[in-house]
């Protein structure tokens, strides 16, 4: 198994790259759909990282503390796909309409 150091290390990561994104958008350096897509992305495996440090963690089973990183990784999971599935239907259909289909 994974020890709990990089399952923490991994919430650290995916929360600082989405600051990161964060802050390229706010500068205009990244653009709105890979911004939404990018950010699907990182909340996508933001709640991965949440739920290995809920189950085999540092924060013990059934206290509120776990509960409340098991919603906010749910949230977060729902939250990233619905952003990709959002990107995938505008690339989709920029795609369509720039062959004339």
């Amino acid at each position: 198994m994974v020890p709990a150091v990089v399952n923490l290390a991994l919430v650290v990561a995916y929360a600082l790259l989405l600051g990161l994104l964060a802050v390229r958008y706010r500068r205009g350096t990244v653009g709105r759909e890979k911004f939404a897509f990018l950010v699907g992305v990182c909340l996508t495996w933001l709640s991965y990282g949440l739920l290995q440090i809920t189950q085999e963690g540092p924060v013990p089973t059934g206290t509120t503390l776990n509960y409340a990183l098991d919603g906010l990784a749910v949230v977060c999971l729902l939250a990233g796909l619905s952003l990709m599935y959002r990107w995938w239907r505008k690339r989709d259909g920029t795609e369509a309409s720039a062959t004339g289909q």
